[in-house]
């Protein structure tokens, strides 16, 4: 009985073998083609670190591309229509990351892909000058994989049998659609506890970092590194209860009420809060090897010292902007959250209605809440992001009144963007809190001033890119100079908090190896306002202390949730993935930290569950307004 079993199952899986071939085939040129331009896109980011390539974790890469190309075959069951869509989404793909690369430092992200609906996303984003470029390409893609499909199925439909009756191949296409979706469906768990694929990929070589989840595309390919940054549900800290969390909520409801004794209650009543994230913005002084002709950041480094200042510690070199922002708004530290949740703006706050933020406690105060971003707003989802967090209005560079740019190429410039500010603090008759994301100094800097600064390395070799973005650095210190000078001489009370979000991705591996990785993680800040107040020196700070810095220096009444950061600051400042500044200022490991310590530090990491994912048990008694 076995032969003619197999015999039949033979004669039935027959007509269907060039198209599982074919399918096959497909899917080893489309992630060939990721890889490459996956390998291309490394030589934007140098700081990512060597690509690596596996050929066992490749083939799993076709592997999961082959599931994607089968349920697309099955559902339109015509191949060289598949093969023409597989080649133009792969082309797509494969621009857009390469741009996002080479833009804003990091990869193709899951949560990128709902920008594709987006009108005029896919324009902003790969610019309109590669707008044609990426559709020629695209069409040639899909005409030369639908030739070759042609020729190959000639060439198959001599040495198989012809097609059997059309319900043969319905059931045939049931069959495979439904394979591949629940396979696609299992990958979608692929951070989740024994799932079998991630076990493959690490069977076969797959070593995982936390420390900069980017790297995961260069050692595991784009479709693992996708893979990888795929949302994975957040697990409760230990501990996590309404009781507990009322517990919190009554012991730092304390201490805010004593710290509210001798502050203002009306103080805030006539005071406007300006937050400004300046885009890689950093002090290249404060770099081993690096050799500059003058300081291009005299202003913002005086006042590092003259107002409460010094350094911020940033999470990413050359990108991550969106993650110190997040920090600075919400007052909570990425680095609590897992690592495929360490974009938040993609991968937890467009899940919700409403998300605790300085936006919504300023408006509980009787300010408006007004965003200010002169690029456009689908990056990084602000769009969706700025109304979750509770701003009344998100002025992108389509709705700013000036919008003048310095050099060649050049992104709006930060002059222009203090400008817009200055406009909306005239225009409101009540107290406003403005959240400002510039980008004058984003990348990319070749040839964008006439008149770069002279940079070299450690050997003396001429960084001309470098001297670019030190250039930009200059008119960003002289814009701060005006806007300080502008607020001094208003009439309207200003608290104003500047910092910048990371150092640029463009110093040489020569340059980054000298440094320790937190010198190169270190960016100004400082809290200043124009009327008369306390300033003190700061150690490393996190940006989520931000806010109740702004309320310090303007003596206003504090919530619970400002009383608990501030007393997490007074024991550790600053914290990164796996990196602790405590109390001295010193590099720590965890074990290294008081008992108190780690009882505020573990309030913290209960509190932020609970407002970020959790049931919000606190979310009315943390943000109590005084």
């Amino acid at each position: 009985m076995a032969a003619p079993l197999s015999s039949s199952v033979g004669r039935l899986m027959a007509p269907f073998l060039p198209t599982v071939t074919r399918t096959a085939l497909l899917a080893f040129v489309c992630t060939a083609a990721l890889e490459l331009a996956r390998i291309i896109a490394a030589g934007h980011a140098p700081w990512f670190g060597k690509t690596v390539f596996f050929p066992l974790l490749f083939l799993l890469d076709v592997a999961v591309t082959w599931l994607v190309i089968g349920l697309l075959q099955a559902v339109v069951g015509s191949f060289p229509v598949t093969a023409a869509l597989s080649a133009m989404t792969t082309a797509l793909v494969a621009v857009v990351d390469h741009e996002k690369v080479r833009v804003l430092r990091e990869p193709l992200y899951p949560g990128d892909l709902e920008f594709v609906q987006e009108a005029g996303f896919m324009a902003d984003m790969v610019g309109p000058r590669l707008v044609p470029l990426l559709l020629l390409v695209a069409v040639l893609a899909a005409v030369i994989v639908v030739a070759a499909s042609q020729a190959a199925r000639r060439w198959a439909w001599r040495r198989v049998r012809r097609p059997g009756p059309r319900w043969q191949s319905v059931i045939a296409r049931l069959v495979a659609g439904t394979l591949c979706l629940a396979g696609l469906n299992y990958l979608s768990d692929f951070n989740a506890p024994r799932n079998a694929a991630r076990g493959a990929f690490e069977l076969f070589g797959a070593e995982w970092t936390s420390s900069n989840p980017e790297v995961n595309y260069l050692r595991h390919g784009f479709v693992g590194g996708y893979l990888y940054n795929l949302e994975v549900p957040m697990p409760a800290p230990d501990g996590y209860s309404r009781d507990e969390l009322d517990r919190i909520s009554q012991r730092y409801g304390a201490i805010d009420r004593r710290t509210n004794r001798t502050r203002d209650p009306h103080a805030l009543d006539d005071v406007n809060v300006v937050l400004v994230l300046s885009e890689s913005f950093s002090d290249p002084l404060a770099l081993e090897g690096l050799h500059v002709d003058g300081d291009p950041i005299p202003f913002v480094r005086s006042m590092m010292t003259s107002a409460t200042g010094g350094n911020m510690l940033s999470q990413s070199l050359g990108g991550r902007t969106a993650n110190m922002e997040f920090e600075a708004l919400t007052g909570m530290s990425v680095s609590q959250f897992p690592e495929q949740a360490r974009v938040p703006y993609h991968a937890i706050v467009p899940d919700y209605a409403t998300f605790p933020s300085v936006a919504a406690s300023m408006k509980h105060r009787g300010h408006r809440a007004v965003a200010i971003h002169p690029n456009i707003p689908q990056l990084y989802r602000r769009r969706d992001v700025y109304r979750i967090f509770g701003f009344d209005e998100f002025v992108d560079d389509s709705r700013m009144h000036v919008d003048y740019r310095i050099g060649h190429d050049a992104w709006i410039s930060d002059a222009a963007a203090f400008d817009e500010l200055m406009i909306t603090l005239k225009r409101e008759e009540r107290p406003v809190l403005v959240n400002l994301v510039t980008m004058q100094n984003h990348m990319p800097y070749d040839g964008r001033y006439d008149d770069p600064i002279n940079v070299t390395g450690p050997d003396g070799e001429p960084l001309e890119n470098v001297g670019q973005y030190v250039r930009g650095l200059s008119h960003s210190d002289a814009a701060v100079e005006r806007l300080i000078d502008q607020l001094s001489r208003s009439d309207e009370r200003t608290v104003l908090v500047y910092y910048g979000d990371h150092l640029p991705g463009v110093y040489p591996q020569s340059v980054l190896q000298r440094n320790t990785w937190r010198t190169r993680h270190q960016t100004p800040f400082f809290v200043w306002a124009n009327f008369p107040g306390p300033a003190r020196p700061m150690p490393t700070t996190s940006p989520v202390n931000f806010l109740w810095l702004a309320l310090e220096r303007a003596n206003a009444p504090v919530t619970p949730y400002d009383a608990l950061l501030q007393t997490l600051w007074r024991e550790v400042p600053a914290m990164d993935a796996g990196l602790i500044i405590d109390a001295e200022d010193r590099q720590v490991p965890a074990s290294a930290l008081s008992t108190r310590a780690l009882r505020v530090l573990r309030d913290y990491r209960l509190v932020q569950y609970d407002l970020s994912v959790g049931e919000r048990y606190t979310e009315a008694t943390m943000f109590a307004v005084p």
